[in-house]
């Protein structure tokens, strides 16, 4: 259990810190100073100082240590460098590296009969250069180089995510307070410390037939290693790759106590995308500094999975207990055990659940103690709080509650838990619904002949913050504390809700619905601002529960939010602004962009239009539309189109291909002609009459799918546009572009495209590479055609306004995308 520090008096720690006389601070189980006879942890006073530093010793009352690491002397909350936690056996229980901002720059850690055990060098708040970890002989076991707080050479205690630093803002703070000082030399080590000993070379390179490799010969490579407690026999040796990014597992010895080579596991025992176990064994052992006092557990995997006996054991050696593991969960018997070694328990796991036998299980700080028969709950079932206090006791038949009290999960998606009354499978009397602790109540309630009746009560932090009377089961009078609102009710009907920022700042008020007879009748909102016209709240009158009169924000999305404004009724005008530069801030929103409606339609301003994962914003001028953006969401992807009407000019700007088009329109008694241009070249001329032939244009586009190129014909006109970038995207748009009288109306048609069809995801197993353009008589128009070769490989045909412009041919699968890509630039 990691220990909840409390700040200690600066006069009573600074009186016990410079004292020279050996004693102890007692501390009581919530760390508050107390006598010895109450205490159940105490600190051993003088404390080693290193500058501004000291290291902190805590202990169990037995002697055991609890914690240990370096702490400001003027604020023991604010740890610098490594920083470790024990369990009441003296184990390892939490391990923890803060920055070390400090000056100094080297930091001593010892092992109990006083030698030196570690020596840390910093560099800029983080380990850079030696880290040397020494045996209690004083023999170096172990040497490691650090640059800029990464592991980069030799062995270390931990390397992976030896990155991670944790930051302490008392720390800084402290750290400020105490820079002018000046720093006193590091406390001399003891002399046989200070002889400079050998390296103990422990281990030769990991290497076997399976594994050999020249590859494997220029690996920059680091070693994770765990000694046995007090020798120099190694317990484990791990051994990973340099990556950019992280290290790669490729090796693994284990040891027993005696120094015997137990297991040897290489590169292709490991699962690269996880690090963990494909074949083999897997040892986990219980440390103390980082040094193996015994075996915790030993657990064969194959092919990734835990498979057979896996086996526990106590810290004194004897086995906890023996689980059957099959692919990877419970399935079959398992021993449970004393620390004695005698029998404690058999039961039987079925797919990963109980289902024969006596089962205790977890509910936060609560021990439910429980029987399975046949995979149902059955008799008699007891809760615990880790006191061993029995706070619930009740019988189950048929796996449902039966009689007495009983502690179960709520059936909504928090984490909270209900301690509840039952009476012949019925609940009834009062019920408590708590979260963690069973003192840490959110609310009680009672049940009377199946319903909820009487007095509802609700708790934050353990005070009273709300009380509503039920009748048959329906709120009466008294105020309802849900999740992030409050609901009063008056003589059975709602009165007003009141909706706050989140369920931990109810302070900050967002909504308020007032109601008459039970109707909501007006709104206030405090979660916008108008930028024309600022104010604390913006209220809106609601008729026959409809919007009049006032302001009105949409609620339909969290982003994409507008206000309309309306006057009996009429919708007058709409706020809103660019959702992009107000993403952070929909907790309170800032509309600085004034649409204005005519005949409920947007005729001044933009229009706004949410489809699933695309949203497309128009914008109007005396009821023309003059241009559009479509805007495309994905799995960490946005592209933003823009569409705009000039003249006898479609222009499209693509943000995420960084390209440009211009769809030119002629529209004369001679027919209906249209022109693309991408970049300022042009790229076809097309008339009417050529489009109006027998056949229909298509376009087919290419995929990657099973290691295989495979193509899908479309008919652009009657298939949505889906999410493309740069010149694809040109070319299914233009051809798109359908006839009509005016180009106005070609215009408003396309934007109506967008509007109407929904997005579709393009996911990875799935990815458009390019396609090309069919014309009417089936020949290649625009785009890059593939067609299949021998032995898996492609011939790639660029064509540009019906001519064949290029041709790549023999070209493998994977090198079919980077083609592509050379493809499509226009020269």
């Amino acid at each position: 259990m990691i220990k909840r520090i409390v700040l200690i008096t600066a006069f009573l720690f600074s009186q016990i810190l410079f004292s020279q006389k050996p004693e102890s601070v007692y501390y009581d189980k919530e760390w508050k100073v107390t006598s010895k006879s109450n205490a159940s942890y105490y600190r051993l006073i003088p404390m080693k100082e290193l500058g501004e530093l000291i290291l902190l010793q805590d202990f169990y009352i037995d002697g055991t240590p609890q914690f240990e690491g370096y702490v400001f002397k003027k604020d023991e909350n604010a740890y610098v460098g490594d920083i470790v936690w024990y369990d009441e056996y003296g184990n390892d229980n939490d391990f923890r590296q803060y920055r070390n901002d400090t000056k100094n720059l080297t930091l001593l850690y010892y092992h109990p009969n006083g030698k030196l055990r570690k020596k840390v060098q910093y560099k800029n708040g983080v380990k850079d250069g030696e880290t040397i970890i020494y045996g209690t002989d004083g023999a170096i076991l172990m040497k490691g180089i650090y640059t800029k707080g990464k592991p980069t050479n030799g062995s270390f205690e931990k390397a992976k995510n030896s990155d991670d630093y944790d930051y302490n803002t008392r720390g800084e703070e402290s750290q400020s307070r105490i820079e002018d000082s000046i720093v006193p030399p590091p406390p001399p080590l003891s002399t046989t410390v200070g002889i400079e000993p050998q390296t103990v070379e422990l281990l030769a390179p990991i290497d076997d037939e399976r594994n050999s490799s020249k590859k494997s010969k220029n690996r920059k490579t680091i070693t994770e290693k765990i000694f046995w407690k007090d020798s120099k026999q190694l317990a484990q040796e791990i051994v990973y790759e340099i990556g950019s990014y992280d290290f790669k597992l490729i090796g693994q010895k284990d040891y027993d106590q005696s120094g015997k080579l137990i297991q040897v596991l290489n590169e292709i025992d490991f699962n690269q995308y996880v690090n963990g176990f494909v074949n083999g064994v897997e040892y986990q052992y219980y440390l103390k500094n980082n040094f193996a006092t015994g075996l915790k557990e030993k657990a064969k995997y194959i092919n990734g999975s835990r498979s057979g006996m896996i086996i526990s054991y106590f810290p004194n050696g004897k086995v906890s207990s023996e689980t059957m593991y099959q692919d990877g969960i419970k399935n079959g018997d398992e021993v449970l055990y004393s620390n004695d070694g005698n029998l404690k328990n058999k039961r039987i796991y079925k797919e990963n659940e109980p289902f024969q036998g006596n089962f205790d299980e977890k509910m936060d700080e609560l021990t439910v103690n429980l029987n399975y028969s046949n995979g149902v709950k059955e008799g008699e079932a007891i809760a615990a709080d880790e006191e061993k206090h029995i706070v619930a006791k009740g019988i189950y038949k048929n796996g449902k509650p039966f009689n007495g009290t009983f502690v179960v999960e709520l059936n909504d998606r928090s984490d909270d838990f209900e301690l509840i009354n039952v009476e012949n499978f019925k609940k009834t009397g009062l019920q408590k619904v708590f979260g963690y602790r069973l003192d840490n109540l959110e609310k009680t309630y009672t049940i009377k002949d199946e319903k909820q009746n009487g007095m509802t009560t609700f708790y934050d932090d353990g005070k009273i913050v709300g009380t509503l009377e039920y009748k048959n089961d329906e709120p009466y009078s008294g105020t309802l504390v849900g999740e992030g609102k409050t609901s009063v009710y008056k003589n059975g009907k709602i009165a007003d809700e009141t909706f706050f920022e989140d369920s931990y700042n109810k302070d900050r008020i967002q909504k308020q619905k007032i109601y008459e007879n039970g109707i909501l009748a007006k709104i206030k909102d405090y979660s916008f601002t108008i930028a024309e016209k600022p104010q604390e709240f913006y209220e809106g009158i609601y008729k026959n529960e409809k919007p009049f009169s006032g302001y009105f924000e949409t609620e339909d999305n969290r982003e994409f939010k507008q206000v309309d404004y309306l006057e009996d009724g009429i919708r007058k005008f709409q706020y809103s602004n660019d959702y992009l530069k107000n993403m952070d801030n929909y907790r309170h929103q800032l509309y600085d962009i004034k649409s204005t409606y005519k005949n409920g339609k947007i005729f001044d301003g933009v229009e706004y239009k949410l489809n699933e994962k695309q949203f497309v914003s128009r914008y109007w001028k005396n009821g023309i539309l003059k241009s559009f953006d479509w805007d495309l969401f994905a799995m960490h992807y946005f592209n933003r189109i823009h569409f705009e009407l000039k003249n006898n000019n479609i222009e499209i700007i693509d943000m995420q291909g960084k390209k440009s088009a211009v769809i030119t329109i002629d529209i004369s008694k001679n027919g209906f002609d249209k022109k693309l241009s991408i970049d300022g070249k042009v790229i076809d001329d097309t008339i009417k009459n050529y489009l109006e032939s027998k056949y229909s244009e298509t376009v087919t586009l290419y995929y990657e799918d099973n290691d295989k190129i495979i193509s899908k014909k479309v008919n652009v006109q009657d298939e949505p546009i889906e999410p493309s970038e740069g010149i694809e995207l040109f070319y299914k748009v233009y051809a798109v572009i359908a006839d009509f009288p005016t180009v106005q109306e070609v215009f408003n048609n396309l934007a109506d495209k967008f509007i109407n069809n929904k997005f579709i995801e393009e996911t990875d197993e799935n990815l458009i590479l390019t396609g090309v353009q069919i014309d009417s008589t089936g020949k290649p128009k625009d785009g890059i055609l593939i067609t299949p070769a021998q032995n898996n490989t492609y011939t790639l045909q660029l064509y540009m306004n019906r001519k064949l412009m290029k041709i790549v041919e023999n070209v493998t699968f994977n090198k079919v995308k980077e083609e592509v890509k050379k493809l499509e630039i226009i020269d």
